[in-house]
């Protein structure tokens, strides 16, 4: 073989010419065919182009010259063809033929002819190749790829007709700078994905796809040119010569096994790795030796220890194409071109039908900035919202109703106070909370039916809320460890004593526990006079009358005493008072209503199927715990967890709930006492946080592979990008979903009324909130973990429903309706009223999701509990109003936190107001 610069004879193997250097063997080879049966290359290895090139360093054989014949070329210039085309000059030739420029006298246009060579001209098979290149090529119209226009023969000498292309070889392109910078990387291997892509879209396989093929034109746009080996997908469907340039060739390629599409997705991935790297991918000195290399080498050099700065989802998309099994291959070039920077790499991974990693979800490009007045107006639904589910509270929660006239302290003080008085004044421990009295509220929603019944509880007696207190000689360490009630630990120390007030402090009930050891008396000691506690309680005890005694203390005594009468001004309010004493000190009093339950000696009876539905919810959530598990190992096996986020999830849980339970947790100043407090809060919160990075791990894969818009925000915050716009949207978005659903829920509770129909009775609050910062602090972090929970269960049960109804719309409705039946039910006697209530209430919480995804979620029910949770007023002088005014900052802050986010650093307004 002849140097086609020098003329000077080499070794068929060599690379380089030994005499001038000029590169033989490089990407500027065409059709290399491998088989011992095929002719081999034309001299000078030139490549088929139907294009117009600038001539490279390695290519002086493709040098258009004027009309010599220094070139060798079969025609020169001026050369009439079939009396339509004058050639201009050789462009090159290659081992499929030599093209040259010419012009189309007929449509007066520059066209380039490719000519099949002489020796091949007597060739049936490379005749029909030809004649393919022709069929396949026209079947593909791109801007992106050259287009080619017929076919002709002129003295027994076939050719084609194609579009000429001003420009240069990408290979000579990457020869003369290198490394190309990254956006223009990114641009030139985006338009070579279109390219490509279309020519699959036609069921055409390149099969020869390397930077010698691929054009840049004078405007800097990518043709991918000369379909020389290209042939129709079906036509390799039993695998195929190997034909083709070795250092470009896939693996199946090389092998000779069926090609694909994801065949030349990894002669493109070999291209990426050329232009974002300036480097090619597999090097040798010789022939064989890169055949060898081909074929022993699955992975090239990663090409960030080539580039150190390159970004990488590049890398990601160039090894993805490099895969040696084709099936983990992008499925399209499109995907190709979407997972590139600045593309979509999350549509591109669901498209290829992978789980996109936590990180892609991250950086998906999903838009999170809002323009201005998008921004103002969701920041004033936000706050307009807010100010009405403060100011429309009054008629909703239970604290609200109730006349809250003394504070926990000043109850405190006079429950202390009273205990002493009444002879127990030995103090060591204390603990005081708030309650609702439920059975009263179940007696008045089963016995009055009109829409103003609730409002007797703002008379205060009989009291829908009351307050507790137990005072003890030795430290109150309940059972539970966790916190102290009126009922645990048990009533079992000498001395200890305990009463309940109402919320104006008269007194409800009281007990003490007389000594376990007493002295023989001389006398017997006085009898108490109960009159000091009817006073205490508010009642006049002459306008009662003494009965039997029925109801039987839990304390020791030695004389028992019952009245019957009615509360003050009600007649239609029967009570019963049982009074016992020990030695002339009192041990019980009690004020026993209608309703009122001797729960030592009954049970609660349970309603009809309770039984069952509790069996129910039990197996359910060990069926669900076990599924996690499963799906929690199957994940980690294959890779598919979220373990870095799991952990971020699980340290900043346990983080809060500890602090939660170390705030809550009724402390005492023994060693024992609180080491015992520590571990039981420690087992019980690494319990909780070990089972949410269960469901995380079990969970969070499917729902980035089926519903990753859900997460992205999400994702993103868990990364700490905190400051990112879509956070920000989704805090604003959160707000008004969140009041917008609160408001709905309002109107679930006041509609009734309104409508002339039994009253819903007033919702609860954790009624803890009242007693002061400690318990607002411990709220808080409830309110945090419970926003949390909330949403990750209705991804749950979409994802199980999801699983066995195989239909995303069916998964949603199901859960639709099962959110809607409880929130109907919720009020019975008004069913059809709370039932299109809470269908809108269940849209709205899916639709936020589902369309804003799990971080605007979170929010809404963020705001939610809020005002489930903390004692909220519209009387900013109330004695608890603390509690709203830590609200309405902290609400009111996350508002301007995410409109000022969301906003991404835009102005609010552009320009000026007076011109100067």
């Amino acid at each position: 073989m002849k140097c086609p610069s020098c003329a000077q004879e080499i070794d068929e193997e060599s690379v380089n010419c030994p005499s001038c250097g000029v590169a033989i063997f490089d990407e500027q080879t065409a059709t290399t065919r491998l088989l011992p049966e095929t002719p081999k290359p034309a001299p000078g290895g030139g490549s088929d182009s139907a294009s117009g090139r600038k001539p490279s360093a390695s290519s002086a054989s493709r040098t258009l010259a004027s009309s010599d014949s220094l070139d060798r070329a079969r025609f020169v210039a001026g050369t009439m063809l079939e009396g339509r085309y004058r050639v201009v000059g050789l462009l090159g030739r290659g081992g499929m033929g030599e093209v040259y420029r010419a012009e189309d006298l007929k449509l007066e246009q520059p066209v380039a002819l490719k000519f099949l060579p002489e020796t091949l001209s007597a060739d049936g098979a490379a005749l029909a190749r030809f004649h393919r290149e022709v069929r396949v090529a026209r079947q593909i119209s791109h801007r992106n790829v050259c287009r080619v226009y017929d076919i002709g023969e002129s003295e027994g000498l076939h050719f084609l007709s194609m579009e000429y292309v001003r420009g240069e070889e990408l290979s000579s392109v990457i020869k003369r700078f290198g490394r190309l910078p990254s956006d223009k990387a990114t641009e030139i291997a985006r338009q070579l994905c279109a390219g490509l892509a279309a020519a699959h879209e036609a069921g055409v396989i390149h099969r020869d796809l390397k930077p010698s093929n691929v054009m840049i034109d004078e405007n800097g746009n990518v043709r991918v040119t000369d379909f020389g080996l290209a042939g129709l997908s079906e036509e390799f469907s039993g695998g195929a010569a190997l034909e083709g340039t070795p250092e470009y060739m896939s693996p199946e390629q090389l092998a000779g096994r069926e090609l694909s599409a994801r065949s030349d997705i990894y002669s493109l991935g070999l291209v990426l790795y050329e232009v974002f790297t300036g480097r090619k991918a597999f090097t040798a000195n010789t022939l064989p030796e890169l055949l060898r290399l081909r074929r022993t080498v699955s992975m090239p050099e990663s090409p960030s220890t080539i580039v150190r700065d390159l970004d990488p989802l590049v890398e990601r998309v160039i090894e993805r194409c490099l895969a040696p099994d084709p099936k983990e291959r992008p499925a399209s070039a499109l995907q190709v071109a979407a997972a590139l920077p600045g593309g979509d790499p999350l549509a591109a991974a669901l498209a290829a039908g992978e789980t996109p990693s936590p990180e892609m979800v991250a950086a998906a490009p999903k838009e999170g900035s809002l323009r201005p007045p998008v921004a103002l107006a969701l920041l004033a639904l936000a706050l307009v919202g807010f100010g009405l589910s403060v100011l429309l509270s009054r008629g909703v929660f239970l604290h609200l109703y109730v006349p809250l006239e003394k504070s926990a302290q000043g109850l405190k003080e006079r429950a202390g106070e009273l205990s002493a008085r009444l002879g127990y004044g030995t103090l060591v421990d204390a603990e005081h909370s708030f309650y609702a009295d439920t059975e009263y509220l179940n007696h008045v929603r089963a016995r009055d039916r009109s829409p103003k019944r609730w409002e007797r509880l703002r008379a205060g007696q009989p009291a829908a809320v009351g307050f507790w207190y137990r005072q003890s000689p030795r430290y109150l360490v309940p059972l539970s460890r966790e916190r102290v009630t009126d009922l645990d630990p048990p009533r079992t120390v000498s001395e200890m004593a305990g009463l309940s007030l109402d919320t104006r402090g008269r007194l409800l009930s009281f007990y003490g526990v007389p000594p376990q050891i007493v002295e023989p008396q001389e006398a017997p000691a006085p009898a108490f006079d109960w009159s000091l506690l009817f006073k205490e309680a508010g009642l006049d005890l002459s306008q009662f009358r003494e009965t039997e005694p029925r109801w039987v203390p839990a304390q020791p005594f030695d004389a028992r005493k019952a009245w019957e009468g009615f509360y003050p001004g009600q007649q239609d309010a029967p009570l019963r008072v049982e009074a016992a004493s020990f030695r002339g000190r009192p041990v019980q009093f009690q004020l026993i209503n209608p309703w009122s339950r001797p729960s030592r000696q009954e049970q609660e009876q349970a309603q009809a199927g309770e039984h069952a539905v509790q069996t129910l919810l039990i197996t359910l959530f060990m069926l669900i715990l076990l599924s996690a598990a499963l799906l929690a190992r199957h994940n980690l096996r294959l890779g598919r967890g979220d373990r870095k986020g799991a952990f971020r999830l699980a340290a900043f849980f346990f983080a809060l709930a500890m602090f939660s339970s170390l705030i809550s947790t009724h402390h005492v100043p023994t060693l024992a006492g609180e080491f015992a407090l520590f571990v039981e809060a420690l087992g019980f919160n690494l319990m909780a946080t070990c089972l949410l990075w269960l469901v995380y791990i079990a969970v969070e894969p499917f729902v980035r592979r089926r519903w990753p818009g859900t997460i992205i925000s999400w994702n993103r915050l868990l990364a700490g990008d905190w400051r990112d716009p879509l956070v920000g949207r989704d805090v604003l978005l959160g707000a008004v979903f969140g009041f917008a659903l609160l408001l709905v829920g309002y109107l679930q509770i006041r509609a009734p009324e309104w409508l002339g129909l039994p009253a819903s009775q007033p919702a609860a609050i954790e009624l803890s909130g009242l007693l002061g910062a400690r318990q607002l602090t411990t709220l808080f972090g409830a309110q945090v973990l419970n926003s949390l929970l909330a949403p990750a269960f209705v991804l749950l049960l979409l994802l199980l429903f999801n699983i066995i109804l195989r239909k995303e719309w069916l998964a949603a409705g199901a859960v639709w309706v099962l959110f809607t039946l409880p929130g109907g039910l919720a009020a019975g006697e008004n069913f059809a009223l709370n039932l299109p209530l809470a269908a809108t209430g269940a849209a709205l919480m899916l639709f936020v999701l589902l369309r804003f995804g799990l971080l605007a979620t979170f929010f809404s029910q963020f705001f939610i509990i809020m005002f489930n949770f903390f004692p909220i007023t519209p009387d900013l002088s109330a004695w608890y109003a603390g509690g709203t005014i830590f609200c309405l900052f902290v609400g009111a802050a996350l508002i301007l936190f995410g409109f000022q986010t969301s906003l991404a650093g835009q102005p609010l307004f552009r320009g000026s107001l007076v011109d100067d």
